[in-house]
């Protein structure tokens, strides 16, 4: 699947005018934050039995 050059410069544009700083790469560092977090829960509730 190719995506046009328009479709391409709405994407970038989208990223750059964010509220969030750097938000291309933000949302996959919140992405694994929340992974590493289940993972805790879930390492600390099976611990308990």
């Amino acid at each position: 699947m190719v995506q046009t050059a328009a479709a391409m410069e709405f994407y970038n544009g989208y990223w750059v005018n964010s509220y969030l700083p750097a938000a291309d790469v933000l949302w996959m560092v919140v992405i694994l934050i929340v992974a590493l977090l289940a993972l805790w829960q879930a390492r600390t509730f099976v611990s308990k039995f």
